[in-house]
């Protein structure tokens, strides 16, 4: 296969690892998690939030959007710790119920693992979720890292994932790819010299991905391949 433009122009070959993010990048999984937020808002008796509303919440980790749920929904704060337990038996039970895979996440992957190069999996939900997650559609085998919110002591947009990952393969952070949707995959990258190529159909918070300075601006996954 030929090397992409994106890759010839970044490494001069192809990347020495790419992370990849989950939540907006590889599934888009704000249905099911809207379903969990509007659980523990009906019983709390709560109006519920709605999928569209909990879209511009999701992308700085589960509890973050636990606590802008409370806020939204005139909940006191010390209600933080129930909501949350809540919100996981739900979304545990319900994890892959309408939750759906984007275009080429496949080809992307079966392209990296033909081409020999590493892959990690590296997302701010909670780690329990994760690998049912990827088994659920059949990706667990093409990562060599799945790395959970909670699995290392700090998350994205730490670079302390993304060094992990490269740092136990010895892979030359310059050489380097992080693929995710938001300012917190954006700003992993730079901390740890990653190039970065953030995708538009994501969870963006309102945020204009042009102006985060990433190496690519892509609205789909094929578009690393050409």
């Amino acid at each position: 296969m030929k090397t992409p433009k994106h890759f010839s122009a970044w490494f001069d070959g192809w990347p020495e690892l790419v992370c990849l993010d989950l939540d907006g990048t590889l599934v888009d999984s704000v249905p099911d998690i809207a379903g969990a937020v509007d659980a523990f808002l009906a019983e709390m008796g709560a109006p519920l939030a709605g999928e569209e509303r909990v879209r511009g919440w999701v992308g700085f980790g589960s509890a973050k959007l636990i606590e802008q749920a409370l806020e939204w929904a005139g909940i006191d704060a010390s209600k933080h710790e129930e909501a949350y337990r809540i919100f996981l038996l739900h979304y545990r039970a319900h994890l892959t119920d309408k939750t759906t895979l984007y275009p080429n996440v496949k080809a992307l992957l079966k392209a990296f693992k033909h081409n020999g190069v590493p892959v990690a999996l590296i997302t701010n939900k909670p780690s329990v979720f994760v690998k049912p997650m990827m088994d659920h559609f059949e990706l667990t085998e093409h990562f060599g890292w799945l790395l959970g919110g909670d699995t290392l002591e700090e998350k994205k947009p730490s670079a302390l994932p993304l060094l992990y990952c490269s740092e136990s393969i010895e892979a030359l952070p310059e050489k380097c790819l992080m693929i995710g949707d938001s300012i917190t995959d954006s700003k992993a990258a730079k901390n740890a010299g990653f190039r970065c190529a953030l995708v538009t159909y994501g969870y963006h918070q309102g945020v204009d991905l042009t102006s985060l300075g990433a190496d690519a601006v892509i609205d789909d996954l094929a578009e690393l391949l050409m």
